[in-house]
Formats: C-alpha cells, structure tokens, sequence
C-alpha cells in the first residue's frame, strides 16, 4: 500500500512538458568585430503531437519563418536545428523549459565565421477580453 503513492509521483515525472503555440524574445549574438551585442527580435511556434515536435522561428519583421528539423523534448530540454538560406548555414538550439519561458543557446556558423548566442523566448501574454 506504501508504495501506490509512488504511482503519481512517476505519472508527473514521466510526462512531458507541453511547448506547443507561439513564443516570442530576441536572440542576442556579440559582434566579433568590435564585442557589441546584437539584439534581434524573433518568434516562434512549437506543435506537439504524439511525442513529435515540429514549428517554425524567425525574426519578428520577416514574413516568413524557417522550419524546425530533429527537434527533441527531453524533460524541460528542447532542442532542434534550423537551416536558413539567408545565413546560409545551420543553426543548433538547446533551450530549457521554465515555466512560460525558453531560455539557451544557438549556435552555427555565417560567412564561415562560428556564432553563438543566447535565446530568451516567453509565451506572450493573453489578451484581456
């Protein structure tokens, strides 16, 4: 009988995180010419279904969004890659799930320069009736 209190505790544990629906934050990646850093605003939206995660992210002024590829939710850590034409180059994400916000790293290259940046994503705040 002890042990059936355990069955909740497994239940919770083994489900996973929901991060379906829109985000957004900014992107903030240090110039290597001079050590600024630059703030580009973006948004995304994650669709989870029957363990598979698919979505898109892109800069907020953009029509047009690029694709999530091998997107992976283990626990509260998501991560998935992005190709982008414009940068011509393959982008890696590693975010944490906390609450109502994605915070991490990107990572790739551009020109043939290595880049890195940290992410900050939330779900925007619904709108009052």
């Amino acid at each position: 009988m002890r042990k059936l209190w355990l069955l909740p505790c497994l239940t919770a544990a083994l489900t996973a995180a929901d991060i379906s629906g829109k985000w957004v934050g900014a992107v903030e990646v240090e110039d290597p010419s001079d050590g600024a850093t630059i703030s580009t605003e973006v948004r995304a939206e994650f669709q989870q279904q029957d363990g598979k995660i698919s979505g898109k992210v892109g800069r907020q002024e953009d029509q047009e969004s690029e694709s999530i590829q091998n997107a992976r939710l283990d626990g509260q850590r998501l991560t998935f890659e992005v190709t982008s034409t414009e940068m011509s180059g393959l982008f890696k994400f590693a975010l944490t799930l906390e609450g109502d916000r994605l915070e991490g790293e990107m990572s790739g290259s551009m020109d043939g320069n290595p880049i890195t940046g940290k992410v900050k994503l939330k779900r925007p705040a619904a709108k009052a009736p």
